[in-house]
């Protein structure tokens, strides 16, 4: 089997235009940002992955993390991967060195399906859909008012999305302002989720959750601070909604502490932050173990849409059989990204019925280098 020859991080920057920066209740963001992994075997197969973070900090600890991979089978990687957690222990799992991880994993994945000429879904286990439906995220903070919701939800194309999530999280008054304005825009019968990015305490929570309820909201995601897994169980307890977390949770483990809580009702393990798509399929397991929903976040890069893509593709329908009330539902960012939309000179593309799933070895998408030229930072 082919062996790790070199890793290599480049890091890609888009600067947004002046008044069109977007954001959460946590604050504004003015770039849009790619850690890209290449990494290259000793046949001379490059695979690609996506490691999310600071750009520093993904190039700092893909330094640490470049000496335990090179020399070593590209199906070590988990074997590889324990044996850094386990020997740099104190530096923890939560933080960026599991995302580079991550961003590893997604790039040997790659070179193993162009290695072996499969798809990454067959190699994670198959595939359960030609195309898999997806939802809109949009509604973000902005600071321009011609950006507004109003004027975001009125971009979004309900023949293509199943569902879609809005930010709020700035405080009761303005969640139910945000809803009914999202409401109004997209109808009443379409899946509308809300994203609090963690900026809630409980009580703050469970104020805007009980004014949401008339507004059928299938999800509220990171209602509160990722560490605040008991408070997540006392909210879950007594919340109308349900509640959703998991792209500011790192590894199986994490999740596993939120499940033994019975703290959430959909699981959202992301594979450029997470670890992975071992790791990812390790929260796939528990979900199942645990009979809990799952829906994989992708907040990213092209590369992030096609392992969330590949991911969702290879999992089973569970419990279900002829009748599924709500597919697994893959997310996808409909703000300004041309690290998104231009990366991939064949980029996963968004229409009817979904997102298509790319038959193409490895993620299925190849790199354009001009745009790489182009956002590269160095």
């Amino acid at each position: 089997m082919s062996k790790i020859t070199r890793l290599e991080v480049v890091s890609l920057d888009y600067a947004l235009p002046k008044g069109r920066a977007y954001g959460t209740a946590r604050g504004l963001n003015h770039h849009r940002t790619c850690s890209l992994i290449l990494l290259e075997t000793d046949d001379g197969i490059v695979g690609i992955g996506d490691a999310s973070g600071p750009l520093g900090a993904i190039r700092e600890y893909l330094a640490v993390l470049t000496p335990f991979f090179v020399g070593r089978r590209l199906f070590d990687f988990e074997i590889i991967a324990a044996h850094v957690r386990n020997k740099l222990y104190h530096f923890g799992v939560q933080n960026h060195l599991t995302s580079c991880l991550g961003g590893i994993n997604v790039a040997v994945f790659d070179a193993l399906g162009k290695t072996l000429r499969l798809p990454v879904h067959d190699l994670l286990g198959g595939k359960i859909a030609d195309r898999l439906p997806c939802y809109a995220t949009t509604g973000y903070f902005t600071d321009d008012p011609a950006t507004e919701i109003e004027a975001q939800l009125a971009r979004v194309d309900r023949d293509i999305f199943a569902g879609v999530k809005i930010k709020v999280g700035a405080g009761p008054a303005s969640d139910l302002e945000r809803v009914r304005i999202a409401r109004r825009i997209l109808g009443d019968d379409i899946l509308l989720m809300i994203d609090i990015n963690g900026n809630y305490t409980v009580d703050i929570a469970l104020e805007s959750l009980r004014r949401l309820e008339p507004y059928n909201i299938h999800w509220c995601e990171e209602p509160l601070p990722p560490t605040d897994i008991r408070g997540y169980a006392e909210l879950r307890a007594r919340s109308p909604i349900r509640l959703s977390a998991g792209e500011a949770h790192y590894t199986a483990h994490d999740f596993k502490r939120l499940v033994d809580a019975r703290a959430i009702d959909i699981l959202q393990p992301s594979i450029t932050t997470g670890g992975g798509f071992g790791q990812a399929k390790m929260v796939a397991a528990l979900a199942e173990m645990n009979n809990l929903r799952l829906s994989p976040p992708c907040w990213a890069s092209a590369i992030g849409v096609a392992a969330a893509v590949q991911f969702a593709a290879s999992l089973p329908v569970w419990p279900h059989s002829d009748n599924v009330p709500y597919p697994v539902l893959v997310e996808y960012d409909v703000s300004e990204n041309p690290l998104r939309d231009h990366l991939a000179s064949n980029p996963i593309k968004v229409g009817k019925g979904g997102l298509e799933v790319p038959s193409g070895f490895g993620l299925g998408i190849e790199i354009d280098h001009a745009v790489v030229d182009r956002f590269r930072k160095q």
